[in-house]
């Protein structure tokens, strides 16, 4: 499950190196990721998947954390309440009002928080927000039930894609430019598109990371397939390689792309400004 979280908050789930993410994820079970910052944009994307009950827990720990508060005591009627914006596929959204909002009024009886779903999609996308207002245990026990609706969703409708968000203000890219050069051939699903993008040798470790992880990171954000070809591969047969470059290929949904491409560069924009920092590249 997707979400919006402000910058701030952000920082506060992540923690210095990392070390509150990894005790969500070590006593929740679930995969926990935050998006690059984009220079211009409050918000970044926190994204929990997992089994169902683990990424419930996960967003109760998300509040506790936020707040401030300890894992393993039970929220009191004084603790504050927190706002979690999901992004949600707004051809999903009806099942989780149900008819005349019998369904959120049903997960909002049976958890204690409020629920409130936008009537308008996001820019450039197909999906809308639902916000989850409460303490940690009503978060949690109203993602399970939330999550439990879109999975019965995805059971009667196969095959359905879950949609895509771009972030709203964010660049189109780092100033360096890398070239693009968008293909259209070899979809591997309908309606998937490929891009091509060109990145300097010296900064393809920043995208990859240390065994694959920011890749992957990129890969689970965006839901797209990222591929990094070797040194010199040209974008199509019979033109001149660079053997300074790297070719990226990145396929999926276009607004998934959007976003794969946004993340790449927000990477690619703090390297390069380390390396500045440094000394000349």
């Amino acid at each position: 499950m997707r979400s919006l979280i402000v910058t701030q908050d952000a920082s506060i789930i992540i923690g210095r190196g990392g070390s509150h993410v990894n005790e969500i994820r070590e006593k929740s079970g679930a995969r926990v990721t935050v998006s690059e910052s984009i220079p211009g944009n409050p918000e970044r994307i926190l994204n929990v998947s997992g089994a169902l009950d683990a990424v419930a827990k996960a967003f109760g720990l998300i509040v506790r954390r936020i707040n401030d508060e300890p894992f393993d005591v039970a929220s009191v009627p004084g603790s504050r309440a927190v706002t979690i914006k999901f992004i949600i596929p707004n051809s999903r959204m009806g099942s989780v009002i149900g008819k005349g909002g019998s369904k959120i009024k049903e997960i909002q009886e049976a958890s204690g928080a409020r629920l409130n779903a936008s009537e308008a999609m996001l820019p450039g996308s197909t999906e809308a927000i639902l916000s989850v207002s409460g303490v940690a245990d009503a978060v949690h026990i109203a993602v399970y039930y939330i999550g439990t609706i879109l999975l019965e969703y995805q059971e009667r409708n196969p095959g359905t894609t879950t949609g895509s968000y771009r972030q709203p203000g964010s660049r189109g890219g780092p100033s360096m430019q890398p070239s693009a050069a968008p293909s259209y051939g070899g979809a591997t699903a309908p309606g998937a598109q490929t891009q091509q993008i060109f990145i300097p040798n010296a900064l393809v470790g920043a995208i990859i990371g240390k065994g694959g992880a920011k890749i992957n990171e990129i890969r689970s954000q965006s839901q797209c397939q990222i591929r990094v070809t070797e040194p010199g591969t040209p974008a199509n047969p019979g033109q001149t390689p660079n053997p300074e470059e790297r070719l990226v290929t990145i396929t999926g949904q276009p607004n998934n792309i959007n976003i794969a491409v946004q993340l790449l560069f927000a990477r690619l924009e703090t390297e390069k400004a380390k390396l500045q920092q440094t000394g000349p590249m």
